[in-house]
């Protein structure tokens, strides 16, 4: 038969305590409430020993807090989201918050229904990567009380603080790193989730390009869940455009797939077009050869988010809305 789990009611009835006096003491409250360490210890020692936890939804209807920050991002198993959860998981938990992951996978519908768990959850806190299509959604759990950090991505109201980076300005300095050395046909193969001239990594490359007068070549992509689906149309893109001598990927992944469109069309890197990517990845540092970078400050991104939103959170009083945008860094090797 399974097991039923124990209420506070139970465990009450139990020690032949009230209610009220077990409730506070497994809240953490006892200390403030005068109760003897000899009580305390009681009813923590049964708690634990039937097995009770206590109800976080029901806690936070109580305390107005859970202690669970809520963090989506697009997709989870991206190295580069990888790595700022895990930054962010290790420093909510420093604080005294746990986290609840979830990944979008640039789905503004399944995002939209996310944002309705954290809700319904009561999480303290979100720090959101979002999906164009989510604007109105965010903006009435920011009006409703929600403190919301947005990473990666924003929108142009200015009701959410936000975390980014220099898109525009580390693309351009990709760009012209490429011109510099003496590339002159440079393609650039990016992700474009709407408008993609109204992305700040195109606009960049736009920019370069016009400043030194050269033509600019952008082919802009769709998300995908599957990367590697991305390899023959940038095969494509490369066959038709036999005169590019050099290539920027808007995205690390679009850089490995492109890697592999390359090696099928058996270019040789740097003789044949030289390569950069947005995005650092473990690949670009051990592939032959290794490839140039505009890299992201994965711990600062990760350190800021956190600072911003745990700000939020323990602030009662209103404070102006944050747009920080932190630099990106250029890192030459031997693609370029």
């Amino acid at each position: 038969m399974k097991k039923v789990r124990p209420s506070i009611g139970d465990l009450a009835k139990k020690l032949s305590v009230s209610k009220t006096a077990v409730s506070i003491i497994l809240n953490g409250e006892a200390q403030a409430s005068r109760f003897s360490d000899k009580l305390i210890k009681r009813v923590r020692s049964a708690a634990e020993k039937s097995g009770y936890h206590p109800n976080l939804f029901a806690q936070g209807l109580r305390t107005g807090k859970i202690n669970i920050v809520g963090l989506m991002v697009e997709d989870i198993s991206n190295p580069f989201y990888a790595s700022i959860a895990k930054r962010i998981e290790e420093k909510v938990y420093q604080n005294g918050y746990k986290i609840a992951y979830c990944s979008t996978e640039n789905d503004k519908q399944r995002g939209k229904e996310f944002l309705s768990m954290f809700t319904t959850m009561g999480v303290d806190g979100c720090i959101i990567a979002p999906t164009r299509g989510m604007e109105k959604e965010i903006k009435e759990m920011v009006d409703n009380g929600m403190n919301v950090v947005l990473f990666d991505r924003k929108f142009g109201n200015k009701a959410t603080d936000s975390v980014m980076v220099d898109n525009r300005g580390g693309m351009y300095e990709a760009v012209k790193h490429l011109i510099d050395r003496g590339f002159t046909n440079i393609g650039l193969v990016a992700l474009a989730l709407d408008k993609p001239e109204k992305e700040d990594r195109v606009i960049g490359y736009n920019e370069a390009i016009a400043d030194h007068g050269l033509t600019p070549h952008v082919f802009p992509l769709p998300f995908r869940e599957q990367y590697l689906s991305y390899v023959e149309e940038i095969e494509a893109f490369l066959v038709r455009n036999r005169q590019l001598d050099a290539v920027v990927f808007g995205t690390n992944y679009l850089g490995i797939s492109g890697l592999q469109a390359i090696s099928r069309l058996e270019l040789k890197i740097p003789d044949d077009i030289a390569v950069v990517s947005f995005d650092d990845h473990d690949l670009f540092r051990v592939y032959k050869p290794n490839i140039t970078v505009v890299a992201q400050p994965i711990e600062e991104i990760a350190q800021t988010a956190i600072d911003t939103l745990l700000a939020r959170m323990q602030n009662s009083e209103q404070s102006p809305i944050k747009n920080i945008i932190l630099p990106t860094l250029l890192i030459a090797r031997n693609s370029s």
